[in-house]
């Protein structure tokens, strides 16, 4: 599908979703900041996913609740930044509650593939890294306004413009190089993985909802003129089968009274049956009513 071509794209819509996100991410990292001053790390290791916690401790909780911690200041900005520049025009686009089963399918999704990395790489040193924050349900959001709007621009990086279609295939080969330099012990403290995972998760929640295409619920206005449509050719229908009924019974009145005729002569008909004969040519042959003799 093709979006809108503009200069560049800065900010986005505040829409009621995006606002409660970011207000519960918001108070969730105010609240993370002041348990880390009395019991430093206490947050991190119960909600933030880890592989120890989840699959050793049973802490199944941890694939929903890692996205909403953060690991400092700039990562929460980062991400609430994000949200704002290219979650809003998603929630009007489609709706509140489908925006909020993606973006929490992405996140979800992301803490899945980051949890089967975990698994190959540190179970048998029964250790492993504790992964927190939103960035696997906002690369899933990305990949949303990329196909949604393949051409429209932003600014990478504030500075340079770029079309989204080309954003998302660079940032996608930067996970996915990424990922595979984490297997190898050189990822740093950027989950790639879960950038990697956010990306497919979005892609298979979009190809799964419309076979390939992109979501787009029907707007009211749309509602309304398929449900005139509807009725409109329901009224259709009805007439087109009434006049059916008519040129049946029509055929049945004529074919009666020609035999009549032909038996005992046109002047047989009593004048109620020449009235019948007269409606039933009328509605036999309705085409010929307008005939100019």
């Amino acid at each position: 599908m093709h979006g809108q071509n503009v200069s560049f794209r800065f900010g986005g819509p505040i829409t009621p979703m995006v606002k409660k996100l970011m207000i519960i991410n918001g108070a969730i990292f105010l609240l993370q900041q002041l348990v880390n001053l009395f019991s430093p790390g206490a947050m991190e290791s119960l909600f933030g996913l880890n592989h120890v916690g989840l699959i050793h401790e049973f802490r199944l909780w941890q694939l929903f609740t890692y996205m909403f911690l953060h690991g400092g200041w700039l990562h929460i900005i980062f991400n609430l930044l994000a949200l704002w520049m290219f979650a809003g025009e998603l929630e009007n686009l489609w709706g509140s509650k489908l925006f909020l089963r993606y973006y929490l399918y992405g996140g979800i999704g992301a803490g899945l593939f980051i949890s089967i990395m975990n698994y190959i790489i540190f179970d048998k040193y029964m250790v492993s890294p504790i992964t927190i924050g939103a960035s696997g349900a906002l690369y899933a959001i990305l990949l949303a306004y990329g196909m949604i709007w393949p051409n429209r621009e932003v600014l990478l990086y504030f500075l340079f413009p770029i079309k989204m279609k080309y954003l998302v295939l660079i940032f996608g080969l930067m996970e996915f190089f990424g990922t595979l330099s984490s297997i190898g012990g050189q990822g740093g403290n950027i989950s790639h993985i879960g950038h990697l995972g956010g990306l497919i998760s979005g892609y298979l929640f979009i190809m799964y909802k419309r076979r390939g295409k992109i979501v787009r619920p029907v707007s009211p206005s749309a509602k309304k003129e398929n449900l005139l449509g509807r009725l409109m050719k329901k009224i259709r229908l009805t007439k087109k089968r009434k006049e059916i009924d008519t040129r049946i019974k029509a055929k049945k009145i004529i074919d009666d009274l020609l035999e009549k005729i032909a038996r005992s002569g046109m002047s047989s008909l009593s004048p109620e049956e020449k009235r019948q004969l007269e409606w039933a040519r009328r509605h036999y042959y309705p085409e010929r009513n307008d005939t100019v003799h």
